[in-house]
């Protein structure tokens, strides 16, 4: 941040609020059938964004069922990022996110991140989906979850993954809310798409636009069917339509990047002539590896080793691994017994490593430019000024998000012990890794049984927190005094939502896949199979290992009634332009299965982009660009061309690159 910068920043968290500042929204919103309740944004949000003025947070009430709207209410939580143009366009972005059982609005400044590229011009709009984190918080199990999480956390701690939930768990929590009497058969996509229109009324937005990514894109197409008024444009992302059965044909998101990626070789008469029917040969590598692992130097290569080369080319997190261009070689090599470049690959030789900074790469550059010694000098300046900027940037922004905290407590008269008990829980759940975050959730929980003591709460603290925020949480721990520590204790017993988002996660995901995808058998094992063996890319034996992906679905499922909606499974049509955009490398929605998504879309563009996984906003410039030329102009020709610079080249068994095309 520039000097200005920091001095807008402090005068605008200090400066006393605007009332103009979202005056409709504070006044109850634009539609009165759909109330709005403003609240204060999930903290951190300095220092990018300023509750109130660049972010506003809050709630719209809606009916629980919209064909009853003088029923039950639920109320769904938005965040609204204000466009940074002083003349924005009239009709915004709404976000639409994945999964479902995992919200967005409670990270204010990743979601954003993403829409940065929009942002110049329009608002931005996320919501949690109906029954999905804050749009459903009377939906949490407590009961269940307090009494059943720890035996999960432990399970995850021993085998060393985010364990599936157990039948007793799900029914434990589905007794909880039939206890509560939520009529859950009403948490499904028919009424979220009719929440979206609303809440966008609600907003006062007359027009606006979607982007939906991944089970986004099954809400985006459900809209779509539905065709409320105000759609001008819908972007489709990583995308997962309902006509199709995706639980019984996710085997095909780990054979599409392998056809997607290695058909580029096959198109390709050099590479085809030196790796010929490599996709084919890729597959049965697979078998042989099973059966036969191959022997190197550094040990075994077995058919998980070759999997977490290929398939873990990208991952949910949107990392990325270069490593394309050598899979038809070390695919050659190990039908040999050499494991020569799997080796290279598993110890991170290859791809080449970039500089471990932006420091070393200057450096590197200006050495590799032939400077004089003096010259080098002043390159060397250069660079400790920068490590100084960078220093300060981290200073300021740990420095606004504590002035921000602060001024929250004063406001609200917080006492210490909450607001250590709120700063604890929010530091959990920005772990970034479940397996982490579920660990130290069973030792919060633990705490309930303990003697308040301030010392069991830093024991808790430094054993699982990097050292920054320990440090920050033990300096307040220090503080509680005796009763203080007490009421800290109280709270932990009270509140358990920052252990459970995993668990309750996953329960999210069955309340929608168990309802709607595993109605009337359109889901199975069965089918799962016989589509996996029809297909014929993958040999017995991977077949038999990938069917597992979805048993954890058939024994969940089990314990929910179905609720089938007439022409859920058919497939839509719509006029309003849509851009379908999909990752080659995509393993949770097949890039092929965008192209099935605007089958029968009258205005439809599709783009696939090479070297992409789920959501490809999050892997190139170039995916961004078209979506925010797409956005401007839905009607206008689309340049899609940059997409071809992201093909890379194959090695060859001589170690030059040769260049594919896209």
């Amino acid at each position: 941040m520039s000097p200005e910068q920091i001095f807008q920043l402090i005068a605008a968290l200090t400066a006393e609020p605007d009332p103009e500042a979202f005056a409709k929204l504070k006044a109850g919103g634009a539609d009165p059938a759909y109330p709005v309740t403003l609240a204060p944004c999930t903290r951190p949000v300095a220092p990018t964004e300023i509750d109130g003025k660049t972010v506003i947070c809050g709630t719209v009430e809606m009916p629980l069922d919209h064909r009853a709207p003088d029923g039950p209410k639920i109320n769904i939580a938005f965040n609204l990022y204000k466009s940074h143009s002083l003349t924005p366009a009239p009709d915004p972005v709404i976000y639409l996110h994945g999964g479902p059982g995992t919200g967005t609005v409670s990270r204010v400044a990743r979601t954003v991140g993403f829409f940065e590229h929009l942002r110049g011009r329009r608002d931005i709009v996320a919501i949690d989906e109906r029954g999905v984190d804050a749009s459903a918080p009377e939906m949490d199990c407590y009961n269940t979850l307090g009494a059943q999480l720890g035996p999960l956390v432990d399970e995850q701690v021993t085998h060393g993954a985010v364990p599936t939930l157990e039948e007793d768990f799900i029914e434990g929590c589905l007794a909880e809310l039939d206890a509560k009497g939520i009529d859950y058969s009403l948490i499904n996509t028919e009424q979220n798409a009719m929440d979206v229109p609303a809440v966008m009324s609600a907003l006062g937005y007359d027009s606006y636009n979607i982007y939906g990514i991944s089970y986004g894109t099954k809400l985006t197409m459900e809209i779509l069917r539905q065709d409320p008024p105000g759609i001008r444009s819908a972007i489709i992302d990583g995308n997962a339509p309902p006509w199709l059965p995706l639980y019984s044909m996710f085997w095909q998101s780990h054979s599409a990047p392998i056809r997607l990626s290695l058909g580029a070789c096959e198109r390709d008469p050099v590479c085809a002539e030196v790796y010929p029917d490599i996709v084919a040969r890729t597959f049965a590598l697979y078998e042989t590896l099973a059966e036969n692992p191959v022997e190197g130097p550094n040990g075994t290569i077995d058919v998980g080793a070759v999997w977490g080369v290929i398939d873990k080319r990208v991952d949910m997190m949107g990392n990325y691994n270069a490593v394309t261009p050598y899979i038809p070689l070390m695919v050659t090599q190990l039908e040999q017994g050499d494991t020569t470049i799997i080796d290279q690959i598993l110890s991170g030789a290859l791809p080449p490593q970039p500089a471990s900074s932006s420091a070393e790469a200057a450096r590197a550059a200006a050495l590799a430019a032939g400077l004089t010694e003096a010259e080098m000098a002043h390159v060397e300046a250069m660079l400790s000024a920068a490590s100084h900027m960078e220093v300060a940037e981290a200073t300021v922004e740990r420095a606004a998000q504590q002035l921000e905290g602060n001024l929250d407590d004063d406001a609200r008269g917080t006492d210490l012990a909450e607001i250590f008990d709120n700063r604890l829980a929010a530091a959990i759940r920005a772990m970034p890794n479940p397996a982490e975050r579920l660990a130290v959730g069973s030792d919060y929980l633990a705490l309930r049984f303990d003697e308040p003591s301030a010392h069991r709460l830093i024991a808790l603290i430094e054993t699982h927190m990097d050292a920054e925020t320990a440090a920050a949480l033990t300096g307040l721990a220090r503080q509680l005094a005796p009763a203080e520590v007490a009421r800290v204790f109280e709270l932990i017993r009270e509140d358990n939502e920052a252990t459970v988002q995993d668990a309750e996660g996953d329960l999210q995901l069955y309340l929608y896949a168990c309802q709607e995808d595993f109605a009337n058998d359109w889901n199975s094992s069965e089918k799962f199979s016989a589509l996996m063996a029809e297909d014929g890319s993958w040999g017995p034996l991977m077949r038999e290992a990938i069917v597992d992906m979805v048993a954890p679905f058939e024994t969940a499922c089990q314990l929910f009634e179905k609720h089938p909606r007439e022409n859920w499974t058919s497939v839509g049509s719509s006029d309003r332009p849509v851009l379908s955009m999909n990752g080659e490398l995509d393993t949770q929605t097949a890039g092929v299965w965008g192209e099935l998504a605007v089958q029968n879309y009258s205005d439809a563009q599709m783009v696939l982009v090479p070297e992409s996984g789920h959501g490809t906003i999050r892997f190139s410039q170039c995916a961004k660009d078209i979506t925010e030329a797409f956005i401007e102009d839905p009607d206008g020709d689309l340049d899609t061309s940059c997409i071809e610079d992201l093909r890379l080249p194959v090695m060859l068994p001589d170690g030059t690159m040769h260049p594919l095309p896209y």
